[in-house]
């Protein structure tokens, strides 16, 4: 699915697997990105699902094994240069000379309505909760609860949003 008013700027430099892919309506991804679907879905629902009205910036990568989602929600801002991969190697020393030669494994990756990632590493079986950002240089590798500021390799929360005094306090 292309959505209404989509725009994926070329050059790209990779598209695997499109027929696996949903992007909504009004979403902007940025030219040099890579969208890659490895295997095929036992399933019709997109294996890369990205929301409608998300600005997604140049250089942007999601890496998919088919067994497993990436879902980014509505209106998500992406900064330049973000990798988001529900996917990686075995990593079993003995069973094959290279970790390359060896199956993909998948665990489902969420991003929330609203989000802001910026420059960041986003790694399989994360949620990051709605409205909450991430800082430049993150490597997230748990999950993010929402209205959340995380930084850091690993990114940590260090603010969440504070609905009684209207503002970014402490995490604690």
């Amino acid at each position: 699915h292309f959505g209404k008013g989509a725009i994926l700027e070329k050059p790209y430099k990779q598209l695997t697997g499109p027929e696996q892919m949903a992007i909504g309506d009004g979403t902007t991804i940025l030219e040099g990105f890579r969208l890659a679907v490895y295997g095929q879905s036992s399933t019709d629902e997109p294996v890369i699902s990205i929301g409608i009205d998300c600005y997604i910036g140049f250089g942007f990568t999601a890496l998919a094994d088919s067994s497993a989602r990436i879902e980014i929600g509505d209106k998500v801002l992406i900064a330049s240069n973000v990798l988001v991969a529900n996917e990686n190697h075995g990593n079993d020393p003995i069973v094959s000379d290279s970790y390359m030669d060896q199956p993909l494994t998948g665990k489902d990756v969420s991003i929330g309505d609203g989000c802001w990632l910026e420059q960041v590493c986003i790694l399989p079986g994360v949620s990051i909760g709605k409205r909450s950002i991430v800082g430049a240089g993150s490597v997230v590798t748990k999950s993010i609860p929402e209205y959340s500021i995380a930084v850091g390799n690993p990114a940590k929360v260090i603010k969440k949003w504070d609905f009684d005094k209207n503002c970014w306090g402490d995490s604690a």
